[in-house]
């Protein structure tokens, strides 16, 4: 399902070099069909034994939420970290989500001087486009894999995907996809074992795309409308609707015009 050049071999190496600091096994494929999907085999053979770092260069069959398909050509990142997270449930999965979010939107600002918006519950948008999305899964309790997407420079990705864009105007060294990489995953590791605290949301809003904007709300089959006025302290969506105010901890909401 994966497979390795001469090239990746390079960067898996890099990686392991920037990454050497923490108690990581990394995987990284020039061509792999979906590394969360890698990940959740790798899980179901041989049980959780530390966390593991899965990547491709390219996916031959990425999705994101609602299994979407997440288009990934040469010039993304493309990665899944498999991870115990003791203070993990259903109730707080958004949390951990909106938190990986933020991570994503630190790394970015840090690594590239790019300030994104971030679109709750699990996307990041740049110049009003899609640059980046967030999946979690839980093949067990306490253990999470975290997908992450992000477009450095895809060539053709525009016109692909129209409401999709990329961060960066030509294609990034090894080094600095590396080095990205290596930041947002020290990133990650400092920040799991604390998700649960929510010290990120204020900072969150702040750059929170749709915060006081009049939404719909897409859960299953149900459409709801109202003003997205704040977030939980678990990161649950507030809107404020016809009949009052309600939280919700998933959906996909999009700007009524």
């Amino acid at each position: 399902m994966c497979n390795e050049q001469t090239s990746t071999a390079v960067k898996k190496e890099s990686l392991k070099m920037l990454l050497a600091d923490l108690p990581l096994q990394i995987n990284w494929w020039q061509t792999c069909k979906s590394t969360n999907l890698a990940a959740k085999e790798d899980f179901l053979a041989n049980g959780y034994h530390g966390p593991k770092l899965f990547g491709s260069d390219v996916q031959t069959g990425g999705y994101g939420k609602n299994a979407r398909p997440f288009i990934s050509n040469q010039g993304g990142i493309y990665l899944s970290l498999v991870i115990k997270v003791p203070q993990l449930t259903g109730q707080n999965q958004g949390l951990l989500t909106t938190g990986i979010a933020w991570q994503l939107y630190e790394t970015i600002k840090q690594e590239l001087q790019i300030e994104t918006e971030l679109k709750w519950v699990n996307d990041l948008f740049w110049q009003g486009k899609k640059i980046a999305g967030i999946l979690v899964e839980c093949p067990a309790p306490h253990v999470a894999i975290i997908g992450i997407g992000c477009n450095l420079f895809q060539t053709h990705l525009s016109e692909e995907l129209p409401g999709a864009t990329n961060l960066l105007t030509a294609q990034p060294t090894t080094a600095k996809t590396c080095h990205l990489i290596s930041n947002l995953v020290h990133h990650l590791f400092s920040f799991i074992p604390n998700f649960i605290h929510s010290d990120f949301l204020t900072q969150y809003k702040k750059h929170m795309m749709l915060l006081n904007k009049k939404v719909t709300l897409q859960l299953g089959q149900t459409a709801i409308q109202g003003r997205a006025v704040d977030l939980t302290p678990m990161g649950n969506l507030v809107l404020e609707t016809e009949t009052g105010s309600r939280s919700f901890n998933a959906g996909e909401i999009t700007r009524i015009r």
